[in-house]
Order: C-alpha cells, then sequence, then structure tokens
C-alpha cells in the first residue's frame, strides 16, 4: 500500500469513527433554555401615579411654579409637541435638575415625581392605584407619545 493510500485510509477510518460517535443524543448537550423576555414596558402613564401624588404635585406647583408658570401652558399644543417625542423620564429629569428657573436642582426626587404626575393629570392620563416611583430607568420606559392625541 502507497503511503498515500495508507493516509487516506486513516482519514477514512478516523472519519467513519467520528460518525459512529456523533450519533446518540446522549452525548450532546441539552440546548440551552432561551432567554425569558423581558417584561414590555408599559407604553403610557395612565395608571401610573396615584391621584395623591397628583394632588401633591398640584400642591407643589402652586408654592413654586406659580411664580413663572401657569398651569395650562403644561397641557397646551406647544407642551404636547414638544414632550409627545420623549418620555416621562426626560420630563422628570428636565424638572428636577432645571427648576424652579431660579434655583436649579433643589427639588427633591419625590417632589419632582408629584410635579410630574400633576402634568400626567392635567393631560388627561388617569390615576391609577400605583405610586410613581422617581426611578429614572422606569421612567425612560414610559413614552409620552399618547399625549398627540
Amino acid at each position: 500500500m502507497s503511503p498515500i493510500s495508507r493516509s487516506l485510509s486513516v482519514f477514512a477510518v478516523l472519519g467513519m469513527a467520528a460518525c459512529a460517535s456523533s450519533g446518540g443524543s446522549e452525548s450532546m448537550p441539552a440546548p440551552a433554555p432561551a432567554p425569558a423576555a423581558p417584561a414590555a414596558a408599559p407604553s403610557g402613564p395612565s395608571g401610573m401615579f396615584s391621584a395623591s401624588q397628583a394632588s401633591a404635585g398640584r400642591d407643589q406647583f402652586r408654592s413654586t411654579c406659580t411664580e413663572c408658570h401657569t398651569a395650562s401652558e403644561f397641557s397646551d399644543q406647544g407642551f404636547k409637541l414638544k414632550w409627545s417625542r420623549r418620555t416621562v423620564g426626560d420630563l422628570f429629569t428636565f424638572i428636577h435638575t432645571n427648576m424652579p428657573d431660579d434655583a436649579p436642582g433643589i427639588l427633591s426626587e419625590e417632589q419632582a415625581v408629584n410635579l410630574v404626575s400633576f402634568i400626567l393629570q392635567e393631560n388627561g392620563f388617569e390615576p391609577g392605584s400605583r405610586m410613581l416611583a422617581p426611578d429614572k430607568a422606569t421612567l425612560d420606559g414610559i413614552s409620552l407619545a399618547a399625549m398627540r392625541s
């Protein structure tokens, strides 16, 4: 037998052995389970804040914001056009870091989220039984797109 024939024979035998050893399903590891799908983010803020938060936000607005703002400017067409492509997280961050104008950043997270709840209610979103938490990651998942309607 020539050296080339001998090499081909060895490769053929090794190939058959490999095929034979992979035939059983016992030697194949079980496929890893598919990762759980992430929970769907809320699509809109109705029911995502409580009536007591909106009420506290209204009181906060009256004591802090009326020097420069009226409540109606937060539900007019200009406001809706500006904010309807953003998230509740964007609104929360803006209020928390930029307001009030004469002392930006003095509002606590609770005060800012209460003001957001008040603004949402002013835009026709219904309160629910849940409290809106000042958690940026959660708030970023809540769209304000429904304001366009």
